[in-house]
């Protein structure tokens, strides 16, 4: 039960520690589907279609929860440059697999692109977030991103799990400033 003698200025309400919720939600299940990919690629397990299907529709969870906060067109920007960041991955991903260091090099590149783009367009749909900070954190995403699929194309196995629990922490980052720029939204 609450008591109104208390201090409630730093407090959080069930609303905003919903949006918590979804958001590390949304941002833990990305590298988890992202990973799935990876290991069914590099193991021919078969399911990759339909990993491969949830993975690209996963942007759309977290374009539908900002969508009451930033409007339809700027919710489906973000979702897209999301949904652009896996297509590129699965570029980079099939590169690394065949040893084609030109594709390798050129998909980065557009993965930064996006990265930066991306970062660009939060700052603008919302004062709260900085575009040098969504940078360092996608920045360090992506690479991350990327070494972990060489290690799991290498065998590497040891090494891209404790890889992926650092990605586990680099998504609870990002979700967790990404709700930061949201809460002030909140009123009442």
């Amino acid at each position: 039960m609450a008591d109104s003698e208390v201090e409630t200025d730093n407090c959080i309400t069930y609303g905003q520690m919903n949006l918590i919720n979804t958001l590390r939600k949304f941002w833990m299940e990305l590298p988890m589907w992202r990973r799935a990919y990876l290991v069914s690629y590099a193991s021919n397990f078969g399911d990759l279609d339909v990993i491969g299907s949830r993975l690209y529709d996963a942007p759309t969870d977290l374009g539908n929860v900002l969508e009451p906060f930033f409007g339809d067109p700027a919710a489906r920007t973000i979702e897209n440059m999301i949904r652009e960041q896996i297509v590129i991955g699965a570029q980079i991903l099939r590169a690394e697999k065949t040893g084609d260091i030109q594709t390798i090099n050129q998909n980065t590149e557009a993965l930064y692109r996006n990265a930066d783009r991306l970062a660009a367009y939060l700052a603008q749909v919302n004062p709260n977030w900085d575009e040098q900070t969504w940078k360092n954190l996608l920045y360090d995403y992506y690479k991350t991103t990327i070494l972990e699929m060489v290690l799991v194309l290498s065998g590497k196995y040891t090494e891209s799990v404790t890889l992926y629990e650092s990605m586990e922490d680099q998504a609870l980052n990002i979700a967790d400033y990404m709700a930061k720029g949201m809460i002030p939204y909140f009123t009442g």
